[in-house]
């Protein structure tokens, strides 16, 4: 593995009072804008009426971070960025402020055990936990604070003037703030204020509206980019991010925009990982060397092993840059030694052993019967192996012959350690059995049994072989490729009409044939579907519940026939989303919940965060068409159901390729 020294990278962070406050979460785990704004905002308000806000000067936007700061003391002082503000002070003139996280109350001495550090990643991110820390935030008079509990910008509250604040940032019109999600622990919540230097929402000229973004971490999409849009703010405002108890999350990518002047395209965040999550050693560290997932066989070619690189690219030794990985851990390689590594080489494109195996797609976890394999490779159709081999030959003519064998689903010696018992072992060749006669030699596989949608092969060369040479391993599917068991459902509306949509006769609960997957809750007539899409506006229908003349309630348990036990995501297109003609009304909103089939969140086994999604038509979440909603939950249970909205001030929704899937 590279290694990377973390001194210089990583600086000690104390366990300030970056804990307390609210806990509860108003985001959903959505790849799509959050919009806070409405009550109590005070956008377009004037901080120039007097105090210390008069002499602030503005930091333009878009603010565009990448953290690309060469040690954590280094982000967080005026020399990587400063305030555009004058200030009397040099240790004030920092843009962004550690509040809690980085040092003792003092404000200089840095605390142990660190909990904020920029990452010594590739790529640098800030890793922040149990801690805050601020944007644009200046030191003024208009702040309160207790000099024995840090400085003013530590943990102060609005003073003489409550309407004035004391930041940089011109945040008087609609903002957008954005920022990729690269990791995010299971525990606390990650949160953004605006105006407010502390872990109390009240202690804000925005009382109710200072928190802009709450969510617990397990909602939080990693891989993902988190979009804000809010219109709380004053012309000078600041930003705090804030990640509370036990959590810890690392950000890359922040951008600060006007709504109406976005910044240039964001990055992506898919592609981004860190190995600096939860250490805090400030020790030297191994850095993991990242692979290339498997993708899994082709449905209509096959897949081909690499022997074109080296030993180390091969099985992700050392500091080995090029390997295949396991599909969900970068970190995992795909090939593995299972014994015998010092008697196994790669070169000129061919791999050789002698009383060596290794193992194609396997996780690790040691087979045994009645044990469901740990392996990335979905076997669960018919399949064929063929392998070329261009030599063979015994390592003592005057002992048994050496033997060829390979498993499925079984990473020991022994047949029998495995799910499928002794027909783990696929295939066994001898020297001397006449099964190869010249070289090279193509070996053709295809067993009689499927294996499963989880399954990993090993190749073994046994102690009586003096070498095995193979030019070549591919993998395919005899005919079909297997049934995608993660799908939950499919819908692509294209039944003849809505009467026969919400019917036995187009779709039928998996659970109950004689019920039908699909039932309005509310306007049944203002539901149509036709031409392969469905509209609806003032209605509701709810996908995979068993009895709908049963309002759903607290504490109650759902009647749903959808198995959503497991994380999952659903994916629908938005094709129209339009406002009723009434102007002087609040924008219509669509919304997505979980095992609700009423209008009220609360009414749910799962409380208030039975909505997964609340979008309004005005909320700039949706600007062009046909647009994606992608939602991931880990929300529900084994009967389990969905109902979709159209609250009565949607003049038409539009929806489309509605599906659900196991993560």
């Amino acid at each position: 593995m590279n290694k990377k020294h973390l001194l210089g990278y990583l600086v000690a962070g104390a366990a300030l009072a970056a804990c307390g406050g609210e806990s509860t979460s108003s985001a959903p785990d959505l790849n799509i804008n959050v919009t806070v704004g409405g009550s109590g905002s005070s956008s377009g308000s004037s901080s120039s009426s007097g105090g210390s806000s008069a002499e602030i000067e503005n930091t333009p936007l878009p603010i565009e971070e990448s953290f690309a700061a060469s040690d954590t003391q280094n982000f967080f002082s005026d020399n990587y960025k400063a305030l555009a503000s004058e200030s009397a002070s040099a240790d004030v003139d920092n843009f962004y402020f550690s509040a809690a996280g980085l040092f003792q109350p003092d404000g200089t001495t840095l605390a142990d055990p660190q909990k904020t550090w920029i990452t010594a990643d590739a790529d640098p991110a800030l890793r922040f936990g149990d801690s805050r820390w601020t944007i644009g935030q200046t030191v003024s008079d208009l702040a309160i604070f207790d000099p024995n509990d840090g400085n003013a910008r530590n943990k102060s509250t609005p003073g003489s003037s409550p309407t004035e604040s004391w930041g940089e940032l011109d945040l008087s019109s609609p903002y957008t703030i954005s920022f990729c999600v690269v990791d995010i622990t299971d525990g606390g919540n990650l949160q953004v204020y605006v105006d407010n230097n502390t872990s109390s929402k009240g202690s804000s000229i925005f009382p109710n509206d200072s928190l802009i973004y709450t969510s617990g971490a397990s909602a939080v999409p990693k891989g993902q980019r988190v979009v804000i849009n809010s219109d709380i703010g004053t012309a000078n405002s600041f930003i705090q991010f804030r990640m509370d108890s036990g959590g810890a999350v690392v950000i890359d990518d922040l951008i600060i925009e006007n709504a109406g002047a976005p910044a240039t395209t964001s990055p992506d965040c898919s592609t981004k990982t860190t190995a600096y999550l939860a250490n805090q050693t400030g020790e030297e560290v191994e850095v993991p060397v990242t692979g290339a997932p498997f993708t899994g066989i082709p449905a209509d070619s096959a897949f081909s092993v690499d022997f074109t690189v080296g030993k180390d690219e091969f099985f992700g030794i050392g500091e080995a840059e090029t390997f295949v990985s396991i599909s969900n851990d970068v970190n995992d390689p795909f090939y593995k030694v299972t014994s015998g590594n010092e008697r196994i080489s790669i070169a000129d494109g061919k791999f050789s052993m002698a009383n060596a195996r290794f193992t194609i797609g396997d996780k690790g976890t040691a087979t045994a019967a009645e044990v469901n394999p740990a392996g990335d490779i979905d076997l669960s159709a018919p399949y064929r192996i063929t392998i070329v081999i261009s030599d063979f030959t015994d390592a003592d003519a005057s002992d048994a012959a050496g033997k060829f064998q390979v498993y499925v689903d079984n990473n020991t010696t022994s047949s029998s350690n495995s799910l499928h018992g002794g027909a783990s072992k696929l295939v066994e060749i001898a020297v001397d059995d006449g099964t190869i006669t010249t070289l090279p030699h193509t070996l053709v596989i295809e067993p009689d049994a499927v294996a499963t949608a989880n399954s990993f092969l090993q190749l073994r060369a046994d102690s009586r072989v003096g070498n095995l040479t193979i030019d070549s391993i591919s993998i395919e599917y005899v005919g079909d490729a297997p049934v995608n068991d993660n799908e939950v459902l499919s819908e692509a509306f294209d039944a003849t009409d809505t009467a026969n949509f919400m019917s036995i006769d187009y779709k039928t609960l998996p659970t109950d044939p004689t019920k039908p997957m699909y039932e309005a809750t509310a306007g049944a007539s203002q539901i149509v579907v036709a031409g392969g899409e469905l509209a609806m506006f003032n209605a509701r229908f709810t996908v995979g519940n068993a009895d709908n003349t049963q309002a759903s309630a607290a504490e109650t348990a759902p009647l749903g026939a959808l198995d959503l036990s497991k994380p999952y995501t659903i994916t629908f297109t938005v094709k129209a989303f339009d406002d009723d003609t009434d102007t002087t009304n609040a924008a219509g909103k669509f919304q997505v919940y979980v095992d609700n089939n009423t209008t009220s969140s609360g009414n749910s086994t799962h409380g208030g965060s039975s909505k997964l999604l609340e979008i309004a038509q005005d909320d700039g979440t949706i600007t062009t068409f046909p647009h994606t909603v992608v939602i991931n939950s880990e929300l529900g249970t084994a009967t389990s159901f969905l109902q979709f909205r159209a609250d009565s001030r949607v003049g038409n929704l539009v929806i489309d390729d509605l599906t659900i899937e196991y993560q």
